[in-house]
């Protein structure tokens, strides 16, 4: 099965809630330059989720328009989820889901990508950022990083 972790775009700076930020306009073309730039791989993916603030929602809606597909917000998706509790959903998942794209913040991504993977190796996720993972099961050190594209 194949997992695709996104970070969302560049967003505007802290001033009331971080829920809040939105993307700014090079938020929204470094993403939309990344769904171009993977465009064959995104097409296989069945179901967006995403976190609920306002940039990863936004994220995922570029995405979504990109390739017609259904945004699904978990309110578990925020940057202080333990992995284990993003793991436990994925599990829960139908496999009929997968390939499933998950539009979240740091810390979460790079440590989700980080703890799936196993190989002691730090995968940064900067702004627009996306991992393509394949496994079988989703559980720590259980997975395999297919690609890293970094915004361009």
């Amino acid at each position: 099965m194949l997992l695709f972790v996104m970070r969302h775009g560049h967003a505007e700076p802290l001033r009331k809630s971080d829920e809040t930020r939105a993307l700014t306009d090079e938020g929204r073309a470094e993403v939309a330059a990344v769904c171009r730039q993977r465009a064959s791989e995104l097409a296989q993916v069945k179901t967006i989720w995403a976190s609920p603030f306002v940039r990863t929602r936004q994220t995922a809606k570029i995405v979504a328009e990109t390739f017609d597909l259904p945004v699904e917000i978990q309110e578990f998706l925020t940057s202080e989820t333990p992995v284990d509790v993003v793991l436990d959903a994925l599990m829960a998942a139908d496999a009929q889901r997968f390939p499933l794209m998950l539009v979240s913040h740091q810390p979460l991504v790079g440590t989700l990508v980080n703890g799936l993977c196993g190989s002691g190796d730090e995968h940064p996720m900067g702004t627009a950022s996306l991992a393509c993972i394949s496994s079988e099961v989703w559980a720590r050190d259980c997975a395999e990083l297919e690609w890293l594209q970094h915004r361009p």
